[in-house]
Formats: C-alpha cells, sequence, structure tokens
C-alpha cells in the first residue's frame, strides 16, 4: 500500500513534467510564438502532416522543439482533432508522457470511442500511462472497472487504504460487484474494516451469507445486531432470524417488547409470549404485560396459565388477570386458598367465580366475610350487590342491602324486597326499618308508603297508620283501585264509591272489582246495591 502512495506520487511529478518534454522541453504554458513564429503561424491553420515537418526541420536543425506544447497549443486554439492527428505522426507522441494529454484531447474533440480505447490499452499494458493519469481518467469517464482490471492485472500497484475504500464505493455504484470479488482475491486489502456497511452489501450482491455475516461482526456493538438480522432477513432464513432475536432476548437489558414483537410477526407466537413472560417483571397494567396477555387471550394454553397462576401466587397484580383466564371453578379454588384470599379485592374476585360457577356456599361465604364491618366504598358494595348469590340468608341479605343503601348505591326493589320479608315474618320493627331506608331513597313510593301504613297500623293502630294512608294517597295516580282503597280506609267512602263505579264501567267483567265494589258498599251499609253488583 504504502508503494502505492511513493508511485503516484511520482506519476503525479511526471505529469507535471510532461510538458516540459518533448525535443526541446518548452514549458506548457509558453507559447510558440515568441520562439517559433513560422511554427505558431502554422498552429492555427496547417493539418497535422505539415506541422509533423516543421517540427522535425527545427529538430534536425538543432532548435528546440516540444511536441507537447505543439499539441498544447492545437488544443488551445480549438483543433484537438489536429492535435491528435499531430502527435500520431511524432516518434514521441504516443508514450506514456503524452498519454493524459490525448486522453484530454480525444474528450476534447468529442471521440469517447478513442477515449475508451485509450483507457483499456493503459489498463492492460503496464508502463502505457502514467498511474495517477489512468485513475483519474477512468474515474472522470465513469469506468472504476479499469482501474480494478488493471490492479488485478498488476498494471496499477495496491492502492492505500482510502483509495481502496473509495474505488470499491465506485464499483458498487457501477453494479460491478464481480470485480469487487475478484479484486479482493487478487489484492487482499482491509477496506471491509474500513466500511463494514459497503462489505456487507457487496457481500448480500454476492449471495455471499458467511462474507455478510463476517462483514456484520465489523460494525460497532450497537449495530452487530441490525446488521447480522439485515443479512438473515436478505437471505430469508427465518430459523436463523429465531435463534438470533432468542439469542437477543436473553440478554441482559435486551428490548425484550421488541423483539416479542418480531418474532410474532414471523409467525414465532409461542417464542414471543415466552420472551414477554421473561420481560413482563412488573403488574400485570403494563405495557409488556398487557401485549403479554392480549396474546395468551381469554383461554391461554396450559404453560401459559401455569406461568399466570405462578405469578399471582406471588403477586397480587396478577390476581386478576389470571382469575379471569382460568376456569371459574379452578379459579375460585385458587382464590379461595390464597393468602389474600381474605382481602376486598380477593373477595369481590370471589364473589363473580362463585355466582358465574353456581357455587351458592362459596359465595355466601365470600359475602360473609366481606360484611365483616370493614369499611367498604360506593363500587364494592355496587359489585357486591351484582355478584351476590342467590338464597341469602336474611341477616346476610339485610346487612349487604344495609350497606349499599347507607352508601347510596341501593335499587328501591331491594330494601321493598326486605320489608315485605319483615311483613311477612310477623316483624313490623325490620319492616319499618326498611321502608323507612326505602322512603328516604323513594319518598314518592306508594307501595312503601302504602306497606309503612300498614306497619304503622299494627304497631300503633289507625291513627298511627293515618298520616302514612295521606301521604299514600297523594302519591297514588286516579281513578285508581288502590286509590278506592286508600280512601275506604280514611273512612271516605263516598269517593272511594265513585271512583270504583268509573272504573268498573270500564270494566264491567272484572269480578276483583265487583268483589271490591261490594265490600265497600257493605261497610258504607247499602247491602241492597252491594247484591245489586255482585248479581250475575
Amino acid at each position: 500500500m504504502a508503494a502505492a502512495g511513493a508511485r503516484r506520487g511520482g506519476d503525479r511529478r511526471r505529469t507535471r513534467r510532461a510538458g516540459a518534454g518533448g525535443a526541446g522541453g518548452a514549458a506548457r504554458g509558453s507559447s510558440l510564438r515568441s520562439r517559433h513564429a513560422a511554427l505558431a503561424t502554422l498552429v492555427a491553420s496547417a493539418d497535422a502532416a505539415a506541422l509533423a515537418r516543421e517540427t522535425a526541420r527545427l529538430a534536425a536543425a538543432g532548435v528546440p522543439v516540444s511536441t507537447q506544447q505543439v499539441a498544447w497549443d492545437l488544443k488551445a486554439a480549438g483543433r484537438a482533432m489536429v492535435a491528435l492527428d499531430y502527435l500520431a505522426l511524432r516518434p514521441d507522441g504516443a508514450t506514456a508522457a503524452t498519454w493524459r494529454l490525448r486522453v484530454e484531447l480525444a474528450r476534447s474533440a468529442d471521440r469517447p470511442a478513442a477515449v475508451t480505447a485509450l483507457l483499456e490499452t493503459a489498463a492492460r499494458r503496464p508502463g502505457t500511462a502514467p498511474t495517477q493519469d489512468l485513475i483519474e481518467a477512468a474515474y472522470q469517464a465513469q469506468r472504476p472497472d479499469l482501474v480494478a482490471a488493471a490492479m488485478i492485472a498488476g498494471v496499477v500497484p495496491p492502492m492505500e487504504a482510502a483509495p481502496g475504500v473509495d474505488l470499491v464505493r465506485r464499483l458498487d455504484a457501477a453494479r460491478r460487484h464481480d470485480l469487487i470479488a475478484q479484486l479482493d482475491a487478487a489484492v487482499p486489502s482491509d477496506w471491509p474494516a474500513r466500511d463494514p456497511w459497503l462489505a456487507m452489501r457487496v457481500a448480500m450482491h454476492a449471495n455471499d451469507r458467511a462474507a455478510a455475516m463476517r462483514a456484520a461482526a465489523l460494525f460497532p456493538p450497537g449495530q452487530r445486531d441490525a446488521a447480522r438480522e439485515a443479512v438473515l432477513t436478505r437471505a430469508g432464513d427465518q430459523a436463523a432470524l429465531r435463534a438470533l432475536w432468542l439469542a437477543q432476548a436473553a440478554r441482559p437489558g435486551a428490548d425484550r417488547a421488541a423483539l416479542a414483537e418480531r418474532l410474532l410477526a414471523a409467525g414465532w407466537r409461542e417464542d414471543a409470549r415466552a420472551v414477554l413472560r421473561a420481560a413482563a417483571t412488573g403488574g400485570a397494567d403494563e405495557r409488556v404485560a398487557r401485549r403479554l396477555l392480549f396474546l395468551m387471550g381469554p383461554r391461554p394454553e396450559a404453560e401459559d396459565l401455569a406461568w399466570l397462576r405462578r405469578r399471582a401466587a406471588t403477586d397480587a397484580g396478577w390476581l386478576a388477570a389470571y382469575a379471569e383466564r382460568d376456569r371459574p371453578a379452578a379459579a375460585l379454588a385458587f382464590l379461595a386458598t390464597h393468602p389474600l384470599a381474605a382481602t376486598t379485592p380477593v373477595l369481590l374476585m370471589r364473589l363473580r367465580l362463585a355466582r358465574a360457577t353456581g357455587d351458592a356456599a362459596a359465595g355466601r361465604t365470600a359475602l360473609a366475610t366481606l360484611l365483616d364491618g370493614r369499611p367498604l366504598d360506593a363500587e364494592t358494595l355496587r359489585r357486591a350487590g351484582a355478584d351476590q348469590p342467590r338464597g341469602l340468608p336474611p341477616a346476610l341479605a339485610e346487612a349487604l342491602t344495609a350497606r349499599r343503601i347507607t352508601a347510596g348505591v341501593a335499587a328501591p326493589d331491594e330494601a321493598r324486597d326486605l320489608a315485605w320479608s319483615a311483613w311477612n315474618r310477623g316483624d313490623a320493627g325490620a319492616g319499618e326499618r326498611w321502608l323507612t331506608a326505602l322512603l328516604r331513597i323513594a319518598p314518592e313510593d306508594a307501595g312503601a308508603l302504602r306497606l309503612m301504613a300498614d306497619v304503622q297500623a299494627r304497631r300503633g293502630g289507625a291513627k298511627a297508620a293515618r298520616p302514612w294512608l295521606n301521604r299514600a294517597l297523594a302519591a297514588t295516580p286516579e281513578p285508581s283501585r288502590e286509590r278506592a282503597e286508600l280512601l275506604d280506609r280514611l273512612g271516605r267512602r263516598d269517593e272511594a264509591l265513585l271512583i270504583l263505579a268509573g272504573l268498573r264501567a270500564d270494566a264491567p267483567r272484572d269480578r276483583a272489582l265487583a268483589a271490591m265494589h261490594a265490600r265497600i258498599l257493605l261497610a258504607a251499609g247499602r247491602p241492597g246495591q252491594a247484591r245489586a253488583v255482585l248479581a250475575p
């Protein structure tokens, strides 16, 4: 490589001296006019033969004349073709010293074929052209292949590092990867280490996977994986890509979420889940965990389910994710023996699973534990009410409803049902409590007001019931049989009978309405009218 630099330096010196070569060594920049007036005149108009004869005559007379200077003057005069012909007639016109000049003249004369011929000849024959002139002219003609060919043939010495990389880049741009391979075989160099991307690209063009992987190993550490992935992707080797991604995922600090997505996109779903399981070191609500749970689906495979169960056993943050994905009965049994089984969130899960499996006993156990006096917010009580098991013992049902009413999440029917249960079992005190709670929720509930009137009548007689009957009457639409009954209980029988007469006119075949009508007529002391109402 160092020899190439020295030789190129020598070539440049020879090129600079070329203008002074020939018979007399006149400088390229000087004019013939001041020294050879006759020859200068011929440059403007004479043909190549006349110029060659005059140059020979002057040389024979001992007058120093430069062949190159004459050619340069012809070029400056716009007579490049004449200059080429003139050089062809001169004995020193086809030397290495004039090679670059001939290339320039052929280019100025618009003779690309002549330029190519000069380049190809120089690339084959040592000594035809100075090394640097050959390289520069070939690059100018967009023919880096001739430089490579000359180097392979030994016409051009091996290049130093930077020029060598430049040559390979030019060959790559020209898509002459065949020459790059030949050049590497004939003149080994370290250019791949200086431009690994180029080396990898060249190797992939040549379908040389081994060379491409060697080039990938030359990348900076942070880029090697991407380079190897590019090589394997180009090769279409899915198994090797899988092995590469799994190896990357095993390293500390790896972006396992991104690697899992690559595995998933390539069809390695099980591997993607395995990588995500390793990455899911935090809670179930983190991004990696959410992606893992999505891939597991609502009914995970046995391996995933076992992993979820292990995580749930030691991390409360995974309990809900597990409980939602295992069979309800299995999840219920697991949660019942979990160290956190008596905590509020887990009790709510147990309630939901017990309802899903129809296990009323497990539901009652969970609900009883939940209602042990611990503070419960409105949302917890709302969920407990939604998932309460069927057939609750009265005490447990009352305890739940009481907490729900206090929290403001109970529905009116819950308190009403408890009030009726208390009434039916003769517990007027409990009935009053539930009706009071119900009327706080729905103060205009006519049914609750009527039942409260009954409760008060049982506890304190008709006088205690009257205020509630009046409230019930105000809340009951008219005309209706309920309103007629309330009016009767308040002693306002004439008003009640008017309502019943109107209702019977609309429904003459309603026997229950007729019986009610007859009963109130009897109470009003009108037996004859009562018999007429009941007559068929």
